[in-house]
């Protein structure tokens, strides 16, 4: 439990911006001792500022509701799916995550293409659901309200299905440490997907490098590819193509791919 303590405070501190260390305390049933120990973390890692008494939350990566989300950075994300998209051949397995740009992804499906999807993500369902050349896997699970999407409720079930490749969002991306979540519950079903997938392609747009978010999802080690934008920050950018992922930078205005980092060890498709 005490590991989750930190998650448990940025958690508790998204409805309340500025909190005492005694309501602290309080809430996460444990000494203000404690409580200090772990917001000193916190801050040292940017996400809480300590003042005498009580802490206060600094602007990070925080949830937003889904349709928010999916007219954010518009243009951008379509590039990402645009590419992304590419990366489909017919008849072979995909884990698709609940990101706005996969779902954006999902749209451009062709319909006469022959795919089975493991998917938690219900606006995805839905719109597969006229695509009858598809067949669709929704796992058991919570519904998540802010992104229409199922929290897994036995995440080691899904090690019985096999996937081709499984294509993955975030809240935040960082290097060295990768894709991160602002919440831990949301990266149980981001790490089951990546787990049963031979590949692993993060769709992320430049809003979401160097951004704080507390709980890592994805390691960057673990992932095979990142498609982003060419809003994306150079220096990160190349910081991360250094670790050997194969990297595709995407021009927002034409959808042609402007860079392509480690094209030749990845074995990318596009």
């Amino acid at each position: 439990m005490q590991k989750d303590r930190p998650s448990k405070i940025i958690e508790i501190m998204q409805s309340k911006h500025i909190i005492s260390i005694g309501e602290l305390s309080r809430l996460l049933n444990c000494t203000e001792m404690t409580v200090r120990r772990n917001l000193d973390k916190l801050q040292e890692m940017n996400f809480v500022r300590r003042e005498h008494g009580y802490a206060v939350l600094l602007e990070n990566a925080q949830e937003t509701d889904y349709y928010v989300q999916i007219e954010e950075n518009k243009k951008e994300k379509e590039a990402i799916a645009s590419v992304a998209l590419q990366y489909l051949v017919p008849f072979e397995s995909i884990c698709l995550d609940s990101g706005t740009t996969i779902q954006l992804m999902v749209t451009m499906i062709p319909k006469n293409m022959p795919l089975s999807v493991i998917t938690p993500s219900l606006t995805a369902a839905m719109t597969l659901s006229d695509n009858s050349d598809v067949q669709v896997l929704i796992p058991t699970g919570f519904l998540n309200h802010a992104n229409r999407s199922v929290l897994l409720a036995e995440p080691d079930r899904m090690r019985q299905y096999k996937a081709d490749i499984a294509f993955i969002s975030c809240r935040a991306f960082r290097v060295p440490g990768g894709a991160y979540e602002h919440t831990q519950n949301l990266t149980t079903t981001k790490k089951a997907l990546a787990a049963i997938a031979q590949k692993r392609v993060l769709l992320v747009d430049y809003s979401k490098w160097d951004v704080n978010s507390l709980c890592n999802s994805i390691s960057l080690e673990e992932l095979d590819t990142i498609i982003t934008d060419d809003k994306a920050p150079a220096e990160s950018v190349k910081k991360a193509a250094e670790f050997g992922t194969e990297i595709i930078i995407v021009n927002s205005d034409t959808k042609k791919i402007a860079e392509h980092y480690n094209a030749e060890k990845k074995g990318g498709r596009p």
